[in-house]
C-alpha cells in the first residue's frame, strides 16, 4: 500500500499573481521568512508584513529558532527557493499553521511537496520529512520568474527529469495501479516536454506559454508525481548519489538538480539504459550541467567512497533488487570513461 499526500489547496499562476495575496490572507495575521535575494525581487508586489530573514540551510535548528518568532501569527509565508519553503514548511506544520508559498526561483518542486530535505548546519543531507501540511496557497508570479536566475531553473528542469529516470528504475513503464500509472505518465510527459523544448536565457526572460509550461513541469506537476506515486515514483539513485555527494565541499557550489542530473548519469549506467544515458548526456551537456567527477573537482579517488554511501542510502535501498557498492562503482567507473573518450 501507499499513501497519496498531494499538499497544495489553491494554485496560482499569473502576470500578477502576488495581487491576490492581501485576498488569499484576509484578516489574520501573518508572518513572513524570506531569503533576503528574494526579497529583493518580490518587495516591489508585497504587502507591509512582519519578516524574518532566512540564511543557511533547512536544519532542525533553524526550525526551532522559526518556531519560537512565528507562533504568534495566524498564517506563514514562505519567499524564496527550496531550503526557505522547506523551513517553513516545517515550521508551519510543528505549530498546525497554515502556509502560502511564494517562489522567486525555480529550481525543485518543493512549493508543492509535503515534506522538507533536511541538513546539518555543515549543509550535508541527513534526511528528509514528510508531513500532512497543507499549502493553503502557491503563487507564481510571471514577473518574479521571469526575472529569477536562469541556472535554477535549467537545474530545475534537470531535478524533474529525475521524476521519469527514477521512477521508471522504481516501477517500471508502466504499472496495473492506476494511481502510480498516472504518476508515470505524468513523469514521462514532463521528461518529454523538457527533452523536446529549446531553451535560453531569452526566451525564459521573455516567459512566453512555452516557459510557463516547462515552469508547471518543475512544480506543480513534478511535485504531484510523488505525491499520488509515493515511494513507488520517489527517488533512487540520482537523488541517492546527490546525497552521497554532499559531505564533498567542492560539490555546496552546485545546484541540487545538477549534482542530481550527475546521479542520473550513474543509474542509467548501473540499469544498463544507453540510449537513455546518451540522450540525458546530451541533454546535460547542452545545458553546461555536470557530467563527471572532474566537473565538480573530484578526482577518481573518491570512486569507492561515493560508492559506498550511495549504496547506504535510504533511496539507494528502494530498489529491488538491492544495489550494491560494486556495482556502484562499475557504474560510476564507466560513466567516467565515457567523459575521458569523449575529451
Amino acid at each position: 500500500m501507499y499513501a497519496i499526500r498531494q499538499a497544495v489547496l489553491q494554485y496560482i499562476h499569473e502576470q500578477h499573481a502576488l495581487d491576490q495575496l492581501e485576498e488569499v490572507i484576509g484578516d489574520r495575521s501573518a508572518v513572513l521568512i524570506h531569503g533576503r535575494q528574494a526579497y529583493e525581487a518580490a518587495a516591489f508586489a508585497l504587502p507591509e508584513l512582519p519578516r524574518f530573514l532566512f540564511e543557511g540551510h533547512c536544519t532542525d535548528q533553524q526550525v526551532e529558532a522559526f518556531k519560537q518568532v512565528c507562533a504568534p501569527y495566524d498564517v506563514i509565508l514562505a519567499l524564496g527557493g527550496g531550503s526557505v519553503i522547506d523551513t517553513a514548511k516545517q515550521v508551519a506544520f510543528q505549530l498546525q499553521r497554515p502556509i502560502i508559498v511564494i517562489p522567486t526561483i525555480v529550481s525543485n518542486c518543493a512549493p508543492w511537496t509535503p515534506l522538507s530535505v533536511m541538513y546539518n548546519e555543515e549543509g550535508q543531507y541527513i534526511r528528509f520529512d514528510t508531513f500532512p501540511v497543507v499549502i493553503e496557497a502557491l503563487l507564481l508570479d510571471h514577473r518574479i520568474i521571469a526575472a529569477s536566475p536562469y541556472d535554477y531553473f535549467v537545474a530545475g528542469l534537470v531535478d524533474t527529469l529525475a521524476k521519469w529516470y527514477e521512477a521508471r528504475a522504481l516501477s517500471g513503464s508502466s504499472a496495473e495501479d492506476p494511481v502510480i500509472e498516472m504518476a508515470l505518465r505524468t513523469a514521462e510527459r514532463c521528461k518529454d516536454l523538457i527533452l523536446s523544448t529549446n531553451i535560453t536565457e531569452t526566451r525564459f526572460r521573455e516567459y512566453p506559454v512555452e516557459m510557463q509550461h516547462l515552469v508547471e513541469t518543475v512544480i506543480p506537476l513534478a511535485g504531484s508525481i510523488g505525491g499520488f506515486g509515493d515511494a513507488a515514483t520517489r527517488g533512487a539513485i540520482g537523488h541517492a548519489v546527490h546525497n552521497a555527494l554532499s559531505p564533498h565541499p567542492e560539490t555546496h557550489a552546485f545546484l541540487h538538480g545538477s549534482k542530481v542530473g550527475y546521479g542520473l548519469l550513474v543509474q542509467e549506467k548501473l540499469l544498463g539504459h544507453d540510449d537513455d544515458y546518451a540522450e540525458l548526456r546530451d541533454y546535460l551537456i547542452a545545458q553546461e550541467q555536470p557530467t563527471a567527477l572532474a566537473d565538480f573537482a573530484l578526482s577518481l579517488d573518491v570512486v569507492e567512497t561515493l560508492a559506498l554511501r550511495t549504496s547506504k542510502e535510504e533511496l539507494c535501498r528502494l530498489l529491488r533488487p538491492i544495489v550494491s557498492m560494486e556495482q556502484l562503482v562499475d557504474a560510476i567507473t564507466r560513466n567516467e570513461t565515457v567523459f575521458v573518450s569523449t575529451t
